[in-house]
């Protein structure tokens, strides 16, 4: 870095330290932020860490990718911790979770994106949050993307009272390009396939959901699936099966509807 770059990263990082002290700063602290993300260094690193933590929602967010840039020129752990920090803090805005994860999706591997997988899981991440989240693991090649979504298909009602996270989940399972989801479900439904939600939900309900919302996903597809499990030894599963064969020829199972029985 010249001597000219290093006066511009100074000069940024004193805009960005007066904005967290007094907010009228802000507007000037935003384009400071682009300037370290196109030039900074590992020094810029803790003032764009506090920016995040304390600055107003427009700070953060071009902090967030300044530190991603940062980063790529200099691998600096603190900028993972706090990434993965603000991606998990239910606090944080929305739209300062969802840069953080557009982000941290450019600098790892899927090997590291725990608080992507976390976030999928809690039914407490919003859904756009959810739905940045799911796109990245995608990005990230992350292959069991069917399994995470199942899994928030289960949320009940103590977990998910609207539906909303089960509803999403379930479009978002339609929308899958994998022609081996309704081959994945069936094996969740007969356990066949390791699901985390069963381990830890207090209210998971048993197989009878999944093959309702085998035949959402993919009616069509699901028809020889669902005509194996009308014999199946599982009575829940004999009675959700013949129950989604007559709504699936009757016309009345909507895709995208909420799973329930």
């Amino acid at each position: 870095m010249g001597l000219l770059d290093r006066f511009k990263e100074s000069k940024a990082i004193r805009c960005i330290e007066a904005a967290l002290r007094d907010p009228k700063g802000v507007p000037e602290a935003v384009p400071a932020a682009r300037r370290l993300r196109d030039t900074g260094a590992e020094r810029c690193v803790p003032v764009l860490c506090e920016a995040i933590a304390q600055g107003a929602a427009p700070l953060q967010i071009e902090a967030a990718r300044a530190l991603g840039a940062v980063y790529r020129r200099h691998a600096d752990k603190r900028v993972l911790e706090c990434l993965n920090t603000t991606i998990l803090h239910e606090r944080q805005p929305s739209e300062v979770r969802q840069a953080a994860i557009e982000s941290l999706v450019e600098i790892l591997d899927v090997r590291h994106a725990g608080s992507l997988i976390e976030v999928l899981k809690s039914n407490r991440s919003p859904i756009p949050v959810r739905s940045a989240a799911l796109r990245a693991l995608k990005q990230l090649g992350y292959n069991e993307s069917v399994e995470r979504l199942v899994e928030a298909c289960l949320f009940g009602k103590r977990l998910d009272p609207t539906g909303a996270i089960r509803k999403w989940a379930t479009n978002e399972l339609i929308a899958v390009d994998d022609h081996d989801k309704l081959a994945k479900i069936f094996e969740i439904a007969h356990g066949r396939r390791k699901l985390r939600y069963r381990a830890i939900s207090p209210d998971a309900e048993g197989p009878a959901p999944l093959v309702l919302l085998m035949a959402r996903v993919d009616p069509k597809g699901s028809m020889r699936y669902l005509n194996q499990m009308v014999d199946d030894a599982n009575p829940a599963i004999r009675t959700a099966a013949a129950d989604a064969i007559e709504r699936i020829r009757g016309g009345g199972l909507d895709a995208g509807s909420t799973p329930t029985a």
